[in-house]
C-alpha cells in the first residue's frame, strides 16, 4: 500500500517549467494506491489559479484526497468572502467535502479542514472536527493503519531558523484526539520544509509519526532546504511502514529518492536509510 504525498503547491508561483507535469507522470506510473494532498493547492485563491490545480487533479491516475491550506480562501483584500465563505472557490473547482475518507482493507485515512477565513497564516481545529475523527476512527478495524491528513501544524517541530513554529490552534486538542482514535501517521504541510517527527505519545504503548512534506512545485522556499522541491511517498507493509523523501531535480525533470525512514508497527525506535 502506497499513499504519495504532496503539498504546497502555490499554483501562480511554480517553481521550474516541468515540475508539475513531471510529478503527475511519475506518480501515474508509480500507480499509487492514493495521492493525499495536505493543502495550498494556490497562491492566492484565483480562479486561473484553481483551474490549474484542478487540470492537474484530473490528469492523476490514482484516487485523491485533499484538503485546503491557508492560501486556498479568498484573500486578504477581499474580506467579506473571506470571512463569510472562504472556501468558496476550493468548493467550487476542487471539492465541497472539506472531512474526506479513503479506506481499504490496509488503511483508513481522514483529512481534516484547518485552513478558515479568520485566521492569517495559521490554521484552526474545532470541536466538530474532533468530533469527526473520533467518529470515523471508532469504527475502523484495529490492524487498519490510520492516517490523518492536515494543512497545519498540530505539534511544534524544531526546523531551521523556524524554532519552533507557530501551531494550529487548539492544535493539543486535536493530537490528543488523534491519539485517542489511535492514528499512526499524521501527514501536513504549511512549513515547506520536509520533516519526519516520531512523538512517543505514550512510552512503549503509543507513537504518532508526523511526516511535513516541502513545497512540491512552488518557488516559495523556505530555508534550511533552500530552492528544492519535495514530495514523499509511505509505504504501508503489515509490521511496518516506511516515509521516503523525494526531491527534484530541475536539470534533469526528474524526482529522486533523498532518505527514506522506516518504523516498525510496533513501538520502536526508527531506522534511517540516508541516499
Amino acid at each position: 500500500m502506497t499513499i504519495a504525498h504532496i503539498s504546497d503547491l502555490h499554483f501562480g508561483r511554480i517553481a521550474h517549467p516541468r515540475v508539475v507535469s513531471t510529478l503527475v507522470d511519475e506518480l501515474n506510473e508509480e500507480d499509487a494506491d492514493l495521492v493525499a494532498l495536505s493543502g495550498d493547492l494556490t497562491q492566492r485563491a484565483q480562479p486561473a489559479e484553481y483551474e490549474s490545480a484542478r487540470a492537474m487533479l484530473d490528469a492523476l491516475e490514482p484516487p485523491v484526497l485533499v484538503v485546503p491550506g491557508n492560501h486556498d480562501v479568498y484573500p486578504w483584500w477581499r474580506p467579506f468572502k473571506r470571512l463569510r465563505m472562504p472556501l468558496e472557490r476550493y468548493k467550487r473547482y476542487v471539492t465541497d467535502d472539506l472531512a474526506p475518507t479513503f479506506e481499504t482493507n490496509e488503511v483508513a485515512v481522514l483529512g481534516l479542514t484547518s485552513a478558515h477565513g479568520a485566521t492569517i497564516k495559521g490554521g484552526r481545529f474545532g470541536a466538530a472536527d474532533r468530533n469527526a475523527l473520533r467518529d470515523y476512527f471508532r469504527d475502523v478495524p484495529a490492524e487498519r493503519f490510520r492516517v490523518l491528513v492536515v494543512h497545519h501544524q498540530l505539534h511544534p517541530t524544531a526546523i531551521g531558523p523556524i524554532s519552533p513554529h507557530p501551531v494550529a490552534q487548539q492544535a493539543q486538542k486535536t493530537l490528543d484526539a488523534a491519539t485517542e482514535a489511535g492514528v499512526d501517521l499524521i501527514l501536513c504541510g504549511h512549513l515547506h520544509i520536509p520533516a519526519i517527527t516520531p512523538l512517543d505519545i505514550i512510552p512503549g504503548e503509543h507513537r504518532i509519526v508526523i511526516a511535513s512534506a516541502g513545497t512540491t512545485t512552488s518557488n516559495r522556499y523556505r530555508q534550511p532546504t533552500g530552492p528544492i522541491n519535495f514530495y514523499n511517498v509511505v509505504t504501508v507493509e503489515p509490521d511496518a511502514f516506511s516515509v521516503e523523501e523525494r526531491r527534484f531535480v530541475p536539470d534533469d525533470d526528474h524526482f529522486v529518492r533523498d532518505s527514506v525512514t522506516r518504523f516498525d508497527r510496533t513501538i520502536g525506535a526508527p531506522r534511517h536509510d540516508g541516499c
